[in-house]
């Protein structure tokens, strides 16, 4: 039958309005209802991460730990070879002994100086009344005024002595603490609880420092970034609950709190909306999420919407 036929142009028209009809219904019935979508979006769970860089030099003696093992604040990570400084140690320790007997001697050099050059005195005092009176001539005069003035410089060399001495033993104590302080970075620390999850070096390694060690991410509280517009950020405020769904299909939704919304916009991230909508500027927002099981994964991605 022709395109044109009068019963076929009906019958089209008919079905096109029936259509029509079924599309505009459920939008008049939303938009008369006046609800719209919460605030939300979709993101990826992050946790809070401790990268364990070694502060020290040597070979990896033992790793004490592997990925997906716990770890607890405190906790021996991997030991460092020790050797090297043992012996600057020990060789600083001997540095602190020579100091301290220098002291000593230095201390008796004082002691004795200030004895002389209080005889000198006395003499140079006895002298100096008896030449005023005729009894003594001026070569003796000139002899005890010598050797008062040679006291008194003996007596400044003893105490510049001993304040070297003082010196010396408190170059070796800083050397001692530095030492100290390697030894102790030998044995790297866990500088917060959680899990490894990833290690960069082996046992048998040669380790120099700021090598990174291990990563320990706290898996009991994580968290996900989402971005909202302008129109939804006037909606949320600190602290309000939010559902994260992983969308794994079993339906189990976490329930967790907005804690920290950014107060600058910025565009759209490349990796959470399409490639129309980048140059839209949004506004990060934080969400919190307590994990102590440990169900939901670095990673994972998931939606969010806030309540």
């Amino acid at each position: 039958m022709p395109s044109g036929h009068p019963k076929y142009m009906e019958d089209f028209r008919m079905r096109f309005f029936s259509f029509a009809y079924l599309i505009a219904v459920p939008l008049l019935i939303l938009s008369c209802s006046g609800k719209t979508l919460p605030p939300g979006g979709s993101g990826l769970i992050e946790a809070t991460e401790i990268i364990v860089s070694a502060e020290t030099g040597g070979q990896l003696k033992a790793l004490h730990f592997d990925e997906g093992d716990p770890i607890k604040q405190g906790d021996t990570i991997a030991v460092i070879d020790t050797t090297t400084v043992l012996l600057r140690l020990r060789d600083a320790e001997a540095l602190k002994q020579a100091g301290e007997t220098r002291i000593r001697s230095a201390s008796l050099g004082i002691e004795q100086a200030e004895f002389n050059y209080d005889l000198a005195k006395k003499e140079y005092e006895r002298i100096g009344a008896l030449i005023k009176s005729g009894s003594a001539n001026q070569q003796q005069y000139d002899q005890v005024e010598t050797a008062f003035r040679q006291a008194g410089l003996a007596k400044k060399q003893a105490s510049a002595a001993l304040e070297a001495a003082h010196a010396e033993l408190a170059r070796a104590l800083a050397a001692i603490d530095l030492l100290r302080k390697q030894w102790n970075d030998c044995f790297p620390l866990a500088p917060g609880s959680g899990t490894i999850v990833n290690k960069y070096i082996e046992s048998g390694e040669l380790v120099t420092p700021g090598k990174q060690l291990v990563k320990i991410a706290q898996l009991d509280t994580v968290w996900v970034k989402v971005y909202l517009p302008p129109d939804d950020l006037t909606k949320i405020k600190l602290g309000a609950a939010a559902g994260i769904d992983p969308e794994d299909g079993q339906n189990h939704i976490f329930q967790g709190r907005i804690t920290w919304i950014s107060d600058e916009a910025e565009f759209t991230p490349k990796n959470v909306q399409t490639k129309e909508s980048r140059a839209d500027l949004v506004y990060a927002v934080k969400v919190t999420i307590p994990n102590p099981e440990g169900t939901l994964k670095i990673g994972m991605p998931v939606s969010v919407e806030i309540e």
